[in-house]
C-alpha cells in the first residue's frame, strides 16, 4: 500500500511540472490598441520565417533562456542583461531538413554595457521534427 501511495504522489508531483501554465504575455489596454494601425501586408515588405524555422527558433529560445527563468537576486548588471531575451539577435539559416539558429548578444547596444567576456552566443541545429540535434 505504501508503494502505491508513493507512486501516486510521485506521478502527481511530476504531472504538476508538465501541466504548469506559462505566463501570458501582457496585452495593451484598448485605448492603446485603438491607435495602432497594421501595415499593408506584402511579402516584399516583410520578413518571412517559414514554419520549420519558426519552430526551430521557438525550441532553441526555450532551451537557451527557458520561460520564467530569471537571474539570481544578487546578479550583477551583465548577468541581468544576459538573462534578457531582448539582449540577443537571432540568426537563422535553413539546412537540409534542419534549421540552424544562432543567438548573439548585443549587451553594448541593448544594455549599455561594455562586453567583458568573449561570448560568441549560442548555436543550435534543430531538426524539422523539433529535435535539438546539436548545441554549441
Amino acid at each position: 500500500m505504501k508503494r502505491l501511495t508513493l507512486a501516486a504522489l510521485t506521478l502527481t508531483l511530476c504531472g504538476c511540472h508538465l501541466f504548469r501554465s506559462r505566463p501570458k504575455p501582457p496585452v495593451a489596454p484598448p485605448e492603446v490598441a485603438a491607435n495602432i494601425q497594421f501595415p499593408t501586408w506584402s511579402k516584399d515588405s516583410s520578413t518571412t520565417v517559414e514554419g520549420p524555422q519558426l519552430r526551430a527558433l521557438q525550441i532553441a529560445m526555450e532551451d537557451f533562456l527557458p520561460p520564467g527563468e530569471s537571474p539570481p537576486k544578487d546578479a550583477d548588471a551583465m548577468t541581468r542583461c544576459l538573462f534578457t531575451l531582448a539582449t540577443y539577435d537571432a540568426w537563422l539559416v535553413r539546412g537540409d531538413k534542419m534549421t540552424f539558429v544562432h543567438f548573439t548578444p548585443k549587451e553594448d547596444e541593448r544594455c549599455g554595457l561594455k562586453p567583458e567576456v568573449m561570448d560568441p552566443g549560442a548555436s543550435y541545429a534543430v531538426s524539422d521534427e523539433g529535435v535539438i540535434l546539436k548545441r554549441d
